[in-house]
């Protein structure tokens, strides 16, 4: 029954998964890490192997894991590869007396190891590598326990896909993006000159057209823009580097930026922090850009003698920031959905508000980059309330802690 409740565990970790984007090597190194956890055996490791590229070690549950998984395809032999080439588990419960694999089997007893048993991880009629369970004691693995490890070979297969298919999307999304740029760049000089009247004067009526794709090429810009943006955190990485900041100075160029909004607005905008500097480690670029779009996101959704508050505070474990409106508000029931790339909710559609659905998913993406998470409180026509809250290392957030 313990056996059952930890799979359990395991299952349901994995599931969480399967729609973030954490990367690869954290999640299989999770894995192999949980199945020593819950199997009897003393070490777990998994291999990606392509028909078209070297094979590849990518997660070991220990030392000796990663130097099992290394020998078997740098030697190109073992029950990793074969069972890559197979799509057919193999166990070999003592080295001593199996001859299939001579010349790892040689190797591997060298090092200790007694037993193997191996897992491809596959799918239909593909096989992406394989998960291998290693034991220092010889012994058969009994029936339930193989099924577990298939199991978690198959979920581990299903993440895998699910990381290729986000891989792929986003690779095509920031090719399109900047093809966009470079059409809108030159549309954007040519109204520049159009407005500067370089060619002659312009009607009342042609000033109008030239005003209105002016407005439409901004916007194509901004959303070529938040999807680079958004490709750059679903690689895993960050657009800048993370250095020694305060917060304080973001918000003051935070508040730069929003300024011609603001201006342009009847809304009451007001900013608050404390009187000393609110020091964490992040991308200060990243950040403003954070707080741009909840500022941006609040105005869109706040009427005319409305009011839109911004505020920074510290806490116990680094700071909060808190953008809070008594505007148009989200129902309950898609709240759930606002972080999601596009997603737009009734309101602004009813209210014909202009967004692409993707301001608040980089506000996500950037909180999680920097170790903290952004939740809301609203309500229909009640306002909302964004709170962003960062730890003071500014760590990212690794899967399955």
């Amino acid at each position: 029954m313990k056996e059952h409740d930890s799979l359990a565990i395991v299952l349901s970790e994995f599931a969480r998964t399967l729609v973030t984007d954490f990367p690869i090597e954290g999640i299989l190194d999770h894995l192999v890490h949980r199945i020593v956890d819950i199997l009897p055996v003393d070490a777990a490791g998994v291999s990606l192997i392509s028909p078209v590229a070297a094979p590849h070690a990518v997660a070991g549950s220990d030392e000796s894991a990663v130097r099992y998984e290394l020998l078997q395809t740098t030697l190109g032999e073992g029950p990793c590869v074969a069972a890559y080439e197979t799509d057919v588990p193999i166990s070999i419960a003592d080295l001593r007396h199996d001859e299939r694999f001579p010349t790892f089997a040689k190797d591997a007893l060298a090092e200790g190891l007694m037993a193997v048993f191996t897992f491809p991880l596959r799918n239909d009629d593909r096989c992406l590598g394989a998960l291998d369970l290693y034991r220092r004691t010889p012994g058969e693995l009994d029936e339930e326990d193989m099924a577990t490890a298939q199991t978690l070979a198959d979920v581990a297969t299903a993440y895998l896909l699910n990381a290729e298919a986000r891989s792929s999307r986003a690779d095509f999304v920031a090719t399109v993006s900047h093809e966009l740029r470079t059409p809108m760049t030159s549309i954007q000089g040519f109204v520049e000159l159009l407005e500067e009247e370089a060619t002659g004067p312009l009607t009342p009526r042609q000033a109008g057209f030239v005003a209105a794709i002016a407005r439409n090429s901004e916007r194509l810009t901004h959303l070529a823009d938040d999807l680079l943006t958004l490709s750059a955190f679903e690689e895993g990485g960050t657009r800048h580097p993370h250095v020694e900041l305060d917060l304080q100075d973001v918000m003051a160029a935070a508040r730069r930026t929003i300024a011609p909004i603001v201006d342009a607005r009847g809304v009451a905008v007001s900013c608050d922090a404390p009187e000393g500097p609110v020091l964490m480690r992040g991308s200060a670029a990243d950040l403003e850009a954070l707080v741009v779009n909840l500022l941006s996101n609040a105005l869109k959704f706040t009427g005319d003698g409305g009011w839109v508050v911004c505020r920074l505070t510290s806490t116990s474990i680094g700071a909060r920031i808190e953008v809070s409106d008594n505007g148009l508000g989200i129902p309950l029931k898609e709240q759930r959905d606002l972080f999601t790339r596009f997603f737009r909710s009734t309101t602004a559609r009813q209210h014909a508000i202009q967004g692409t659905g993707l301001g608040l998913t980089i506000v996500d993406s950037i909180a999680r980059n920097h170790g903290g998470s952004v939740s809301v409180v609203s309500g229909h026509l009640q306002g909302s309330v964004f709170t962003v809250d960062l730890p003071r290392g500014g760590a990212p957030v690794t899967a399955l802690q």
